[in-house]
């Protein structure tokens, strides 16, 4: 309405004749919008917590964050022990992009090869050049998968922190609010270097001047989103960034290595 309130409204078409009365009863809920307490009410009072397209993967990380800060008590620490979780998960999928990378490193001198043998058709190149990945077991989006899987993660994290009352004004550290902003921007300027030392990690192959130049401001880019976001999410990425530099390194470690290629 034009005051600010906000409401549904039921309208009755149907008249009123001189003298007659008409009586509508309601069942109203006034209270914080937790989801153990709607569910409690039944009528699908749930639904009003909506946590968007990703709403399945947020409330299975609701739950957790609540097993976790229910040990933990703190809402900071039980983030951080769920970034550890989700990225232990995703571990395997960071590994085989890491030793797909690596073959799509080695394959650059023959994929220059193709590029020269068909530069006349483009057809037969693109034929070849699949063929190649095929016989060495190379997916070029390899690298972009587990990026790409945890996005809805991050959107489901993010609704969580946005629109679950059960984090309202926690605090961790230096942050009062984890749904709100950092209003020190320490942790969206950690974002950026973190990113910037993973990507140092992670050779750029298959791109141009243009697309490297592209890539190396893609921190810089990234963080001033992280700006703009609940702290909370924020928090998450900067140690997901921290444990994926781990990750790197450990990979590296172990997968010195260079691959056979057919």
């Amino acid at each position: 309405l034009d005051d600010g309130r906000v409401g549904a409204f039921i309208r009755d078409p149907s008249p009123l004749d001189p003298g007659e009365e008409r009586t509508y009863q309601f069942t109203a809920y006034l209270g914080p919008k937790e989801l153990n307490i709607l569910q409690q009410y039944g009528n699908e009072l749930d639904v009003a917590v909506e946590f968007g397209w990703f709403g399945f993967f947020a409330k299975i990380l609701l739950i957790l964050l609540k097993g976790f800060q229910s040990v933990v008590v703190n809402w900071g620490v039980a983030i951080v022990l769920l970034t550890v979780v989700v990225k232990g998960l995703f571990y395997p999928l960071t590994q085989k992009a890491f030793v797909s990378g690596k073959r799509m490193q080695a394959l650059q001198p023959k994929l220059k090869e193709l590029k020269e043998k068909y530069k006349d058709n483009k057809e037969m190149q693109t034929q070849e050049t699949m063929k190649l990945f095929q016989e060495n077991k190379v997916n070029p989006m390899g690298g972009c998968l587990p990026s790409l899987i945890q996005l809805p993660v991050w959107i489901a994290l993010y609704n969580v922190l946005l629109y679950s009352v059960e984090l309202y004004d926690s605090s961790f550290l230096y942050l009062q609010d984890l749904t709100a902003v950092d209003p020190t921007g320490v942790l969206p300027t950690l974002v950026a270097v973190l990113m910037y030392l993973q990507q140092k990690l992670t050779p750029m192959t298959g791109m141009d001047p243009a697309q490297q130049k592209m890539m190396r401001l893609m921190p810089l880019v990234f963080a001033l989103f992280m700006y703009s976001f609940p702290s909370g999410l924020v928090l998450y990425i900067s140690v997901n960034s921290g444990l994926t530099i781990v990750q790197q390194w450990l990979i590296h470690k172990n997968y010195s290595e260079e691959p056979a290629l057919a």
